[in-house]
């Protein structure tokens, strides 16, 4: 009877550690998605400089926002090759048609030159915290509306290429 008792004991433990956790709703996931696809599409179009392809995950407005952005820096004669390295999606929360949730998120910029194809500048380690309003179409789908930084924090000096030497910053 003991060994019984044992087993039962060892089952509800392993129900209880293994994986009772909550469901998550269609348009939870739906949101999830659509925030891992708009930064899949933004890195995109910095590489390629073209930010077209937004259109399939934000709004018109969320969108030419990026846009600025990246022919800002295009101008500049920079061409930004972002790379995500981690996210954490959380605070997902969902009324009706609108959405909102926060994400942290770990990247990595290379700088090139657009003129020689040069590497100028590299930063690693970013990580931001956001806040992310998402709208539902009437096709069911969800578009970024809107995404602002809660903070952002660097644990490395950005590196010039060819040097050892981070680049110069104020000291405080």
């Amino acid at each position: 009877m003991s060994r019984v008792r044992t087993l039962v004991v060892l089952i509800l433990v392993a129900v209880t550690l293994g994986g009772c956790a909550p469901a998550v709703s269609p348009d939870e996931q739906a949101v999830r998605s659509t925030i891992e696809q708009y930064n899949s599409m933004l890195s995109d179009g910095y590489r390629a400089l073209n930010m077209n392809g937004m259109v399939q995950f934000a709004t018109p407005a969320q969108a030419e926002s990026e846009y600025v952005h990246m022919s800002s820096l295009a101008e500049g004669g920079i061409r930004l090759d972002p790379k995500l390295k981690e996210i954490e999606i959380f605070k997902v929360s969902i009324e009706a048609t609108s959405a909102t949730a926060e994400t942290r998120e770990t990247w990595e910029y290379r700088h090139y030159s657009r003129q020689t194809g040069e590497l100028v500048l590299e930063e690693k380690a970013l990580v931001y915290h956001l806040a992310w309003d998402l709208e539902k179409q009437p096709a069911g789908n969800w578009l970024v509306s809107d995404v602002r930084a809660i903070s952002a924090t660097s644990t490395n000096e950005p590196q010039m290429p060819g040097t050892t030497t981070p680049s110069p910053r104020k000291k405080e």
